[in-house]
């Protein structure tokens, strides 16, 4: 029986994975140590949604769902994961610290599926020139669009197009072998709901009136379903972020997008408060350089009703940026959904700083055009382009020091590796691929006149150093 094995989230002793099968029975999974020794517990049980509505279009496909963990593993330890004789899915544990060598990442947002570069996409996380192998994939926002192109087969709700759709990308298409190589660790952005999710878009007819509701229903419940389970378990006690560590650099996840209000509230949120705290309590508490996880930039122009950003939440944003001041090292900010790559260096006080970058879009959507034409035919372009002063108030700190490089390719991904350096510090190797010439992209300049780190490379490819703060 076929069966796709998806790994999700890895530490430096447990995995975890999403398991597809196209029969009720459990799969027949084992997990082999290539290092040897006694093979480990897995444990797999029933994957469902929960609600019917989402569950019974599973069924309905032919395909059940299952979760299988492993715990107790050794640190920096290979594994397979097989399904009966099938070729084995290759995981292997974060190491208990960081190697002279480094661990490399990749890291990507905005996939559509439908222009097919699933497998220009898979060549590189293998080959990963100069950063392999890669120890996992970091898929920050709009993994899939629910709401573009044409809907699959004949659906009648909600729940059946969602659920077709995400079966597309995880079950049927080429894309679901890129989705099977390397552990993969998952947050959100609004295309996974609709455009500007929660707000009313007057050209999506989910966000309207009785639609509403039950494609809400049906794009959270799959999101958890698909997407949500393949991470570590909840950092807070509501919310779908979350946490995790390659010792020593700790990792936050934290979602803009799930628990975020209608723009009309009296205090409009982005997250929850029980995430947001949880988020600031792990600021606070590093004990290394961190990293964190957002599915929309926060170095952004504010936006409007057709597409709001971060800024345009000012108690939460201003908290976030406050948490990532006073913590007591560097951050790195990871981040997607604009459509272009760029790396920018932030001065948020006297010798503290955070790095963002962002990684867009892997596989850019139709232009407008090609949607309204409903052809999906023709692939859009994006814009370098950032303010050039701290977008949540009329002044700074935080600063913009230094644009690095970026580029507009609609085709492209990050490789970052993390190493050691000295008194404590760890030193990034970044760069942005280009899927089809599977090279290093060149450096483009942006759409504004901000300040250039000097020199600006030929290509997209520098290293720097996050430290600990005086």
């Amino acid at each position: 029986m076929p069966v796709r094995i998806i790994p999700g989230a890895v530490s430096t002793d447990r995995l975890r994975a999403l398991v597809i099968s196209d029969a009720d029975a459990p799969p027949p999974l084992t997990i082999e140590a290539l290092q040897g020794g006694p093979a480990p517990a897995l444990e797999v049980r029933a994957h469902a949604a929960g609600d019917p509505r989402i569950d019974q279009h599973v069924r309905k496909a032919g395909l059940s769902l299952w979760v299988c963990e492993a715990k107790d593993l050794r640190p920096g330890a290979d594994y397979h994961l097989r399904a009966g004789d099938q070729r084995p899915v290759h995981v292997k544990t974060f190491p208990a610290a960081l190697p002279k060598a480094g661990i490399s990442l990749a890291l990507a947002s905005c996939y559509y599926e439908a222009f097919g570069r699933h497998k220009d996409y898979l060549q590189l996380l293998q080959s990963a020139p100069s950063y392999g192998p890669l120890a996992a994939k970091l898929l920050v926002g709009d993994n899939i669009y629910v709401d573009v192109g044409a809907a699959p087969g004949q659906a009648r709700s909600g729940a059946e197009e969602t659920v077709g759709r995400y079966l597309q990308y995880y079950w049927r298409s080429g894309y679901a072998d890129v989705l099977s190589y390397l552990p993969t660790f998952c947050l959100w952005d609004d295309h996974e709901l609709w455009n500007n999710f929660p707000e009313w878009q007057v050209h999506l007819a989910r966000s309207m009136a009785n639609a509403r509701a039950d494609y809400s229903a049906a794009a959270l419940g799959s999101l958890k379903l698909f997407q949500a389970v393949l991470n570590p378990p909840p950092a807070a006690r509501s919310g779908l972020s979350y946490r995790f560590d390659i010792p020593p650099v700790s990792c936050f996840a934290l979602d803009l997008r799930a628990g975020r209000t209608i723009m009309k509230t009296a205090s409009p949120r982005m997250t929850t408060e029980a995430e947001l705290v949880a988020f600031e309590r792990w600021a606070a508490g590093l004990q290394a350089p961190g990293i964190a996880i957002f599915g929309q930039p926060l170095w952004i122009d504010r936006g409007n009703w057709m597409d709001y950003q971060p800024p345009d939440f000012p108690a939460d944003y201003s908290r976030i940026w406050r948490a990532l001041t006073n913590a007591p090292y560097d951050v790195l900010v990871l981040s997607g959904d604009v459509h272009h790559s760029r790396l920018l260096e932030i001065d948020t006080a006297k010798d503290r700083k955070v790095w963002e970058l962002v990684s867009s879009p892997a596989c850019m959507i139709p232009t407008m055009e090609s949607i309204g034409a409903q052809a999906f035919d023709v692939q859009d372009k994006g814009i370098l382009t950032f303010p050039l002063a701290y977008p949540g108030g009329p002044s700074g700190p935080p600063n913009l020091r230094a644009y690095h490089f970026g580029t507009e390719i609609s085709n492209t991904i990050a490789f970052l590796k993390l190493a050691p350096a000295d008194a404590g510090g760890i030193a990034v190797t970044t760069c942005f691929m280009d899927l089809t010439t599977k090279a290093i992209t060149r450096n483009t300049r942006p759409r504004v006149a901000a300040p250039l780190a000097s020199p600006q490379p030929e290509w997209c490819q520098t290293t720097f150093v996050l430290k600990k703060r005086a």
